[in-house]
């Protein structure tokens, strides 16, 4: 401007001075204000103000104040704008003693305190999460007669959404509703995400109800947040109300929005009503992605309608959409938990087809599939595959097959599968470990048993109470009953307290070896060690000792026990009453016998109810027509 012949005016030198405030850099701000002076120009207040704005954006407080003191010096009287700057400034640097300092000071000297002077303070200490202290300070704001607006109040909300805190939102919107603050959409954005932090359903619905009701337009934002609390939603009716809602805000559901309707109806098991969402999605011309799909299949996988989520799988392969491996892995686990075989093997051939990588996941949910079933020819051929393709085996791998050979009473085949495994370089866990020992257990092997035990113990490996009741197991198909109280006295030395099935093992041992004493002992002691006042034993316990005292030639030790049975409820087994009947009429005990048969007939009707009903009487029609 000077070389063109003309003078700077005060707003020009203005205009520079507030383009260095914008981007906080103080030292050209004052620099133009030093020109500005030089040059003979009168600053006024919005040359300071803007100096001062400067500082506060580079948090400079301390400069800020040295500013204020001196424009009063040089003759321009601060106003709130100029306050206002140094109270943010302090706020930035965290100092809210030195800004609530000169909000009082502003006070003092006659300039009225503006919204923006307390809700820069409210601002600061509700980031900082102080709510209380936050709180505090809108309260003074009105006794200080300056009106909080809706930024006042949303610098609060978003505290308490951010950690969800519904109770202390409303509480506050009904202070605002009743100090006539009018809220916004950002306003009611924030307590719907406050809501939906608790997975509060019926509180974003009727967020959403009071918006259309206070003519507030709600936005796209507001629709996702309301989202976020349906993620854990199991209530279809509140899918309907949403989207009721969404049509009231002439605010159409994407795909996103209608998987979450098909996921709340995932959730609450309802695969039909999931199945209607994705028939209204594709009636409103929005197009199903692959969430979409894997949703359906979960949902009818989760029924147990392993037919209708095939179907759906179907449907996402021949929408063109990529099919991934996750996506068949979802319904091979859930068909694998039903124990289809079958189908487990038929979905597995379709990914094959698809040329769709096997994860290793895959290829463990087929192997427990046949190992749940017992199935160890089929476990182990998917196993040599699953070593023979690309898809590296890992411990659950080996473990599954391991533990199908147990539950075949296949040791041989479990030890050599496990061999196998340490030649492969897969380290043992303490599922292989318990599953070989359980192998032992069932083909009565104890020395094979502690062999693997010890093995465990070398390995660094924790044993736990399921590995020492298949010890204890493996002694009592031995009937080595000595053993079998060794192992479970050994318990508490490894950290690990004996269970009822440890003393329930123990006491069949001891019966089955008859010696029903030694029986009856830990029958006591598990008595005095595991139950308290109401608590009882398994009806296991009991008619094994009571079997074993018949055995053993003592039916009234074995009516002890069946009555103490009887008393606390626990059921008594056909086999003890039928022991205990025999055993009296042997002993010409006839009247006593006799009871004890009135139980065995009752105890036969309960167990079959129709047993004891009388035949309806023939029609004349069944009597072949002719009169009685």
């Amino acid at each position: 401007m000077p070389s063109l012949g003309l003078t700077p005016d005060v707003m020009s030198y203005n205009a520079v001075i507030d383009a260095c405030a914008r981007i906080g850099d103080v030292t050209r701000a004052e620099g133009w204000l030093d020109k500005m002076k030089a040059a003979g120009t009168a600053p006024n207040v919005v040359s300071y103000s803007s100096v001062l704005h400067a500082c506060a954006r580079s948090c400079d407080a301390s400069l800020a104040e040295r500013w204020l003191t001196r424009m009063e010096k040089e003759g321009a009287e601060p106003n709130a704008i100029c306050y206002n700057s140094v109270i943010n400034a302090w706020c930035k640097e965290g100092n809210m003693r030195r800004a609530a300092y000169w909000l009082k000071q502003m006070s003092e000297r006659g300039v009225q305190p503006t919204v923006n002077s307390y809700s820069t303070i409210i601002d600061k200490l509700a980031k900082a999460g102080d709510i209380d202290a936050a709180e505090s300070w809108l309260a003074r704001m009105a006794e200080a007669g300056v009106e909080a607006d809706a930024v006042s109040y949303n610098m609060l909300f978003s505290a308490c959404s951010k950690t969800g805190d519904c109770a202390r939102a409303s509480k506050l919107f009904d202070e605002m509703m009743k100090r006539n603050v009018v809220p916004n959409t950002i306003c009611f954005n924030l307590l719907i995400n406050t809501h939906s932090r608790q997975g509060d359903v019926s509180g974003v619905l009727c967020r959403l109800r009071q918006m259309r009701e206070q003519g507030i337009q709600a936005d796209r934002v507001s629709f996702n947040t309301t989202l976020k609390a349906f993620a854990r939603c199991s209530d279809p009716k509140a899918a309907d109300q949403l989207l009721e809602e969404m049509n009231a805000a002439g605010m159409k559901p994407d795909v996103s929005t209608y998987n979450a309707f098909i996921a709340v109806c995932m959730r609450a098991k309802d695969a039909k009503k999931a199945e209607c969402w994705l028939n209204r999605m594709s009636k409103a011309g929005v197009k199903a992605d692959a969430v979409s799909y894997c949703t359906m299949i979960d949902a009818f996988a989760q029924s147990g309608e392993l037919h209708r989520a095939e179907q759906w799988l179907e449907k996402m392969e021949e929408s063109g959409l990529q099919v991934g491996s996750s996506t068949y892995g979802l319904l091979m686990n859930a068909v694998a938990k039903m124990g289809d075989i079958s189908r487990v093997e038929r979905i597995f051939q379709r990914m094959e087809q698809a040329n769709v990588e096997v994860s290793g996941s895959t290829y463990n949910a087929l192997i427990s599939a046949c190992a749940r079933k017992g199935d160890v020819d089929r476990a182990e051929f998917w196993l040599k595959r699953m070593l023979k393709s690309t898809t590296q085996a890992d411990v659950a791998s080996y473990s599954s097959v391991i533990h199908a050979c147990a539950k075949a009473n296949d040791l041989l085949r479990a030890e050599a599968w496990i061999e196998q495994m340490e030649q492969d370089g897969v380290q043992a866990n303490v599922v292989t470990y318990n599953s070989a020992i359980n192998a032992c257990a069932r083909c009565g092997d104890v020395t094979r048993a502690e062999h693997w035990f010890h093995k465990m113990v070398k390995q660094g490996f924790q044993p736990g109470v399921l590995t020492f009741n298949s010890l204890v197991n493996a002694c009592a198909k031995a009937l080595d009953v000595d053993r079998a109280e060794k192992w479970l006295q050994d318990m508490p030395n490894f950290g690990i307290q004996p269970d009822d099935v440890t003393y329930s093992t123990v006491i069949h041992a001891c019966g089955a070896a008859q010696e029903p004493q030694r029986a009856d002992n830990w029958m006591r002691t598990m008595l005095s060690k595991l139950y308290g006042k109401g608590d009882k034993p398994s009806s296991f316990c009991y008619n094994s000792l009571a079997q074993a005292w018949v055995r053993g030639g003592d039916v009234d030790r074995a009516i002890h026990w069946l009555s103490e049975a009887e008393r606390l409820g626990v059921e008594v087994s056909m086999a003890s009453l039928n022991s205990v009947v025999s055993a009296l009429t042997r002993a010409r005990r006839h009247e006593e016998a006799e009871l004890w048969s009135g139980k065995v007939n009752r105890n036969s009707a309960a167990r079959n109810p129709r047993a004891d009903k009388p035949r309806p009487r023939a029609t004349r029609h069944e009597r072949g027509g002719k009169a009685e």
